[in-house]
C-alpha cells in the first residue's frame, strides 16, 4: 500500500460540510486573486529594506560610538524624513542597543540566522512527527521557511526589529510543538520586547493558557506582558522627551482599512513570492489558510489562530509601506501551505469526489 499522510480535520467532515468547505475555498481564492489582479497595492519591501534598515544601521553605529539610543534616534529620524510626533515611529531600543553592544554588528546577523535555523529544524521535526514519517510536507515546509527566515536577512535587513519578532514568534510556536511551553513563553515575550506589534500573539497565547487551565503558564504570560507595559511606558517617556519642536506626523492615521489588498501584500513577505505577481501570493495565502484550518491539533490551532489574528488586524491597520509587518506571521503560512495537499485530498474524499479512484491507488 502506498504511504500517505495521515488524515486531516477535513476527513471527519460530512459530505455536505466538506463540499461547503471546498466552495468557501473556491470563493476565497476568487476574491483574493481578483483583489490582487486589481494591482492597487505595490510591493514596498525593497524601499523599506533600504530606508528602515539604513536608519537602524545608522543608530547602531552611533550606539557603538558611545551615544545614547534616544539621542541617536532623535538625530537620525528627522534627518531621514521620518515623522516623529507619533510614539510608534520611535522603535523600542532593545534590538539596536543589543546589536550595537555586540563585538561587531555582523554577530547580530549570525544570531538572527541561528534563530532562523532553529525554527527550520524544529518545524521539520514537528511536521515529520505529525506526518508519521512522510517527509514531503516537512521538506516543503522547511524549504518555504528559508524564504521567510533566511533569505530576507541580506544586507542590513537583520537590523529590522520586525524580523527578530517574527523569528521569535515562530520559535515560540515551535517550542509548544515540542512540548516546551516555558521556552514558548520566553521566546514569545522576547518577540514583543523586540517589536510591540507582537503583543497580539502574547495576548492570544495567554488566552490559550487560560482556556486550557494552565495557571502557571498564564501567570508567566501576565508577568511578562506586565513587565513589557512598564518597559514600553518608560520608552514612551524617553521618546517624548527627545521629540523635536514642530515634530510632524503622518498625514493619515494608521487605520487604513486596506482589507484583502494589504493582507496579500503582507503575505508576500517570502523571498520566493516577492518578485512574482501578487495573484500568486493570493493563491499561496488561500492554500495556507485552508491547510491550517485542517491542522486539527493543539499546535495547529495555535498556529492558525495566530495567523488569523494578524491578518484580521492588518485588514484594518497599516499603510502599503508597512508591508514588512507580514514578517510577523509569514513563517507560519509555510505550515499551512505544506499541509494544503493533504487537506485538499481529504476534503475531496469527504465530499464524495474521487473516492473510488483513491481507494484503487491504495
Amino acid at each position: 500500500m502506498k504511504q500517505r499522510s495521515p488524515p486531516t480535520g477535513y476527513a471527519r467532515l460530512s459530505s455536505r460540510a466538506a463540499r461547503i468547505a471546498l466552495l468557501l475555498l473556491l470563493v476565497a481564492t476568487a476574491v483574493f486573486v481578483g483583489v490582487a489582479l486589481r494591482g492597487d497595492n505595490a510591493s514596498s519591501w525593497r524601499r523599506g529594506e533600504e530606508g528602515d534598515a539604513a536608519l537602524y544601521r545608522a543608530e547602531i553605529n552611533r550606539i557603538r560610538a558611545g551615544e545614547d539610543y534616544y539621542k541617536a534616534a532623535a538625530a537620525e529620524l528627522p534627518s531621514r524624513g521620518y515623522p516623529t510626533r507619533s510614539i510608534f515611529n520611535w522603535r523600542t531600543p532593545l534590538p539596536m542597543w543589543m546589536i550595537g553592544k555586540l563585538p561587531a554588528p555582523f554577530w547580530g546577523k549570525v544570531l538572527l540566522i541561528g534563530l532562523a535555523l532553529g525554527v527550520i529544524v524544529l518545524a521539520f521535526g514537528i511536521m515529520a512527527q505529525d506526518e508519521k514519517h512522510v517527509f514531503r510536507s516537512p521538506l516543503g515546509c522547511a524549504l518555504l521557511l528559508t524564504g521567510t527566515l533566511m533569505a530576507l536577512y541580506g544586507g542590513d535587513s537583520y537590523t529590522m526589529p520586525v524580523l527578530w519578532a517574527g523569528a521569535f514568534i515562530a520559535l515560540s510556536i515551535c517550542c509548544y510543538g515540542v512540548n516546551r511551553p516555558w521556552l514558548g513563553v520566553v521566546f514569545g515575550l522576547a518577540a514583543v520586547f523586540f517589536r510591540e506589534l507582537a503583543l497580539p500573539y502574547c495576548l492570544l497565547a495567554a488566552g490559550i493558557a487560560w482556556w486550557n487551565r494552565r495557571w502557571k503558564e498564564l501567570a508567566a504570560w501576565f508577568a511578562g506582558t506586565g513587565a513589557w507595559f512598564v518597559f514600553f511606558g518608560w520608552h514612551c517617556l524617553r521618546a517624548t522627551e527627545m521629540m523635536p519642536h514642530g515634530a510632524t506626523a503622518h498625514s493619515q492615521g494608521w487605520l487604513q482599512l486596506g482589507g484583502a489588498g494589504f493582507v496579500i501584500l503582507t503575505a508576500q513577505m517570502n523571498l520566493f513570492l516577492l518578485e512574482l505577481p501578487q495573484w500568486i501570493t493570493a493563491l499561496y495565502l488561500t492554500a495556507a489558510l485552508f491547510g491550517l484550518a485542517g491542522w486539527d491539533t493543539p499546535l495547529g490551532q495555535r498556529t492558525g489562530l495566530t495567523v488569523c489574528l494578524f491578518i484580521t488586524a492588518f485588514a484594518f491597520v497599516g499603510h502599503n509601506f508597512n508591508q514588512y509587518w507580514g514578517c510577523l506571521y509569514a513563517p507560519l503560512l509555510c505550515f499551512g501551505v505544506a499541509r494544503f495537499p493533504a487537506s485538499l485530498r481529504d476534503a475531496f474524499v469527504a465530499g464524495g469526489f474521487f473516492r473510488r479512484r483513491i481507494r484503487q491507488k491504495c
